[in-house]
């Protein structure tokens, strides 16, 4: 009976030893972030208004997005210089390598509730354009 009762403890305390060491229970899978960069130029003389527009709009759905833990956090990031190919680059990241595929589902209807918010009357379409994306992880 001691023998079992040591035997317990020894793999309780392995165990625990092992969840220290790898920063995380045996059984739970490794969350791999990855990031989006989506860059975005502005409609000549929309820079600050374009920004606007994605603080009101995007972010605040993103907002909700970190809340609800369908997402890390989100950035915006400006170019400094006024004659790049992109202004800004909304920066969102995940938990996962399939980003928005994963919170899909979540984050549409998380839209849906969204009242889109224009800036001077214009909307994204006036304000400017999506100029790529891409999927980043860090190494």
């Amino acid at each position: 009976m001691k023998n079992s009762l040591r035997f317990v403890v020894l793999l309780s305390l392995l165990l625990t030893a092992y969840r220290n060491v790898n920063g995380q229970p045996a059984t739970q899978k490794a969350i791999e972030k990855t990031w989006t960069f989506t860059y975005l130029k502005a409609i000549n003389g929309q820079k600050d208004n374009l920004k606007t527009y994605l603080k009101k709009n995007w972010f605040a759905m993103d907002s909700i997005a970190v809340n609800r833990k369908l997402i890390s956090r989100y950035e915006l990031m400006e170019n400094l210089n006024a004659d790049a190919e992109w202004d800004f680059i909304v920066a969102v990241e995940y938990f996962t390598r399939d980003t928005y595929t994963d919170i899909e589902k979540a984050f549409e209807q998380i839209r849906a509730e969204h009242h889109s918010v224009t800036v001077n009357g214009l909307t994204l379409k006036d304000l400017g354009r999506i100029v790529r994306s891409e999927t980043l992880q860090k190494r």
